[in-house]
């Protein structure tokens, strides 16, 4: 009997020769001290062209009754092999991570039984180990437009019984393989987002295609699933519009629905490979529902047989229902409800509610729906001696994909009772017009030619508040829209939902940084004005695999010989759970490390640069910041007295006609939306003889803060800089 790897206890009864072959020049032996340190045992595992391969070493020891008991595995990384095992005898067995190989024992047996015993006394090698090749069944998956697809799932089965016989799993560019016994297999494609398959193209594992090991499959094109279709018509052969299809499957649970558009039809798409029933009903009210083929239960309904990737046609003429009949005479309130571009709302729903004394505690007293005109009629409000009533219309069911929603009005068109006009019965038309939403469309790329089909798309509003109930997600060819969007000003974020698996601990592939339109943070983004009934078009995004510094990292402290600078990380486009390595740079020579650094000899004359590498989760980004020529430092004063400033430089042993230069003076009149000062200049000088006078204008009332940038030209000392601020008591004309 043979163990697994995973760690499972066996116990093996020793086979072949009595004596164990001695490892490493050491003494042969059956026996080892009780809890001896464990030594390492080493060697490679690769395929039969030396290539190194992922893979497993499993030991198992041999016991004083004579079995061999499983010890330890340990996973084998690009071929380099090192378990750590207590001295004694031992049997090694040897297998790769995707089953592409044969199982071996040392040292190239098949069985345990055959398997070569091992003394181990001491550290030592193993004899190289090479696995040879099994039969495989290969091939790779791919989407309608051929982009590869990642970590789908490939189920093999024997063909004799129809039993499991493996797995295996898509790489990155949708490629896959797997180890098999010879023999005949039948193999089954799924993925998440796409409909099941048998190879080839089979809906069903008894009629999928028999394949033999070694065996490749080719590109398997996996689709979002077949198409459901027809349409809904009364017995005049009339399209019915707003009426509905519903799919189950043969458990009765519901797989898929959806409403007629204008001219009658429905479309359900995704619908995986399988035996389903289809239910006609009519929301709006107005028909009978029914069963596929005219019958009147799922029970007897006809079956639709799906296959893989077709499309089924299945239509129906629903009854109409004699309760829906109005008598005019009847009639309370009536009114009609159309949407602001003035179509009429098919099934809206409509309620009417009292007027009370306390309006605080209005209550329900009827609700109907529209008809196909989007007429309504109240034929109960009679039953209550309340006269007025406040009307209240929306559209709950589903639009067509693109088309606008409605929103929720009352009559007087209010979005509240509290201010909606009352409407006293009887009374005709009573009309309730819906705004309709608006919305945003555009496109979606990858800088690094990433997938970006799982993007998704934010909404906030002119406070920063997100509306995830309206976000868009990025199709398959980068576009996106969404139309749900109420009349206002939005602001736009693109998110990479692998990047946001991958920061929350299940995503492990490369993926795109979050973005603002238009490329930049939250508080710089362009915003974007929707009106009703209109999409904005153009809101695009080039997504970048790298974080972004929207305020570069900065040099701070003293850019000097024999100073110390300290590094500013800046503000990147994740700021939350971002971490920051620093490195300094003289040229492409790293000099140190840390977000300090203490200037030496070697930045003599050159410019010091700071790296900054921000990171998380998967994703990182580098930006740099550059300091002025590493000089000595000079020793500079800056005096103020009203609107003259006296700048003096000098150093010890230095004549003042060594320093001359330019000074110019800035205020800092704001920070903006990253923290980084905004100046006005305010005033320039020439230098001479260390010396320079400022004529500082355009100060204002309070306090100003002013930066004396001093550039000094040529000399062993370094620029300058002084902020000094100044208090204005009056206002300087």
């Amino acid at each position: 009997m043979k163990s697994t790897h995973g760690g499972a206890f066996a116990r093996l009864v020793a086979g072949g020769t009595a004596a164990a072959t001695a490892f490493a020049g050491l003494t042969i032996g059956l026996a080892a001290p009780a809890h001896a340190a464990p030594v390492g045992v080493t060697t490679t595992l690769t395929d039969p062209a030396g290539n190194g391969i992922d893979g497993f070493v499993t030991a198992y020891a041999l016991q004083a009754d004579g079995f061999y008991d499983y010890v330890k595995s340990t996973r084998v990384a690009d071929g380099q092999v090192r378990i750590d095992v207590e001295p004694g005898t031992y049997k090694f067995e040897f297998g790769d991570e995707d089953g592409l190989f044969l199982d071996e024992y040392y040292n190239d047996k098949a069985t345990f039984e055959e398997a070569e015993a091992v003394a181990i006394v001491g550290p030592g090698a193993l004899a190289p180990v090479a696995l040879a090749a099994r039969p495989t069944l290969a091939g790779q998956v791919v989407t309608p437009s051929g982009k590869p697809v990642e970590d789908a799932q490939i189920q093999i089965f024997d063909a004799a019984d129809d039993t499991t016989a493996g797995y295996a799993y898509t790489r990155a560019d949708g490629t896959w393989a797997a180890g098999v016994d010879q023999g005949s297999y039948k193999v089954r494609f799924s993925a998440q987002g796409y409909a099941f398959e048998f190879y080839s193209n089979k809906p069903t594992l008894a009629t999928a295609d028999v394949v033999g090991a070694g065996a490749n499959l080719g590109q398997v094109t996996l689709s979002k699933g077949s198409i459901v279709q027809g349409g809904i018509v009364n017995p005049a052969g009339v399209p019915l519009e707003r009426a509905e299809a519903t799919i189950y499957n043969q458990s009765g649970s519901e797989v898929g629905s959806d409403l007629t558009d204008a001219t009658g039809n429905y479309r359900i798409e995704g619908v995986a490979p399988g035996t389903y029933t289809v239910q006609f009903s009519d929301p709006v009210g107005e028909y009978l529902s029914e069963w596929n083929a005219d019958k009147a239960d799922r029970a007897s309904a006809d079956a639709v047989e799906v296959g893989v990737d077709t499309i089924v046609s299945v239509s129906a003429s629903l009854a109409a229902d004699p309760a829906a009949a109005i008598d005019p005479a009847a009639v309370d309130i009536s009114g009609a409800v159309t949407d602001s571009s003035g179509a009429p709302v098919v099934g809206a729903f409509v309620e009417a509610y009292d007027t009370p004394v306390d309006a605080d505690k209005p209550e329900l007293n009827d609700a109907v729906r529209t008809n196909r005109a989007g007429l309504y009629y109240f034929t109960d409000l009679s039953e209550t001696s309340e006269d007025s009533f406040k009307i209240k219309a929306s559209d709950p069911l589903e639009r067509e994909e693109g088309q606008y929603d409605r929103l929720t009005r009352w009559f007087g068109g209010a979005q509240g009772y509290d201010h909606a006009s009352p409407a006293t019965k009887p009374a005709g038309n009573v009309n309730i017009a819906l705004p309709l939403t608006g919305g945003i469309a555009g496109t979606v790329t990858s800088e690094s030619a990433l997938p970006v089909d799982g993007t998704y798309v934010r909404f906030f509003d002119e406070k920063g508040n997100p509306l995830d109930e309206t976000s868009g997600n990025v199709e398959d060819d980068g576009s996106y829209v969404t139309t749900s969007l109420v009349p206002g000003t939005y602001k736009v974020q693109f998110v990479d939902t692998a990047a946001a698996d991958y920061y929350y601990g299940s995503g492990d592939t490369r993926a795109h940084a979050p973005e603002w339109y238009d490329n930049t943070s939250f508080a710089k983004a362009k915003t974007v004005t929707v009106k009703s009934g209109e999409t904005v078009s153009g809101i695009n995004a080039a997504l970048s695999e790298d974080l972004r510094a929207f305020r570069k990292p900065e040099i701070n402290g003293q850019p000097y010989l024999g100073k110390k600078v300290r590094a500013y990380m800046g503000v990147w486009s994740i700021e939350s759970g971002t971490t920051y390595r620093y490195e300094w740079l003289v040229g492409d020579t790293v000099v140190g490390a840390g977000d300090t650094y203490r200037v030496t000899k070697a930045a003599k004359n050159k410019r010091l640069t700071l790296r900054v590498t921000a990171e998380n989760g998967k994703l990182d980004g580098t930006a740099l910041a550059t300091s002025q020529v590493i000089k000595k430092k000079p020793k500079a004063k800056v005096t103020v007295k009203g609107t003259k400033a006296s700048v003096t430089v000098k150093a010890k042993k230095v004549k003042a006609k060594k320093f001359k230069g330019n000074v110019v003076v800035r205020k800092i009149v704001r920070e903006d939306e990253y923290g980084a000062p905004v100046y006005k200049k305010v005033g320039k000088a020439k230098l001479r003889n260390g010396k320079a006078t400022v004529t500082l204008k355009k100060l204002t009332k309070g306090k100003n803060k002013l930066v004396f940038q001093i550039k000094l030209k040529g000399g062993k000392y370094g620029d300058a800089e002084v902020t000094k601020t100044v208090k204005v008591k009056k206002k300087k004309r």
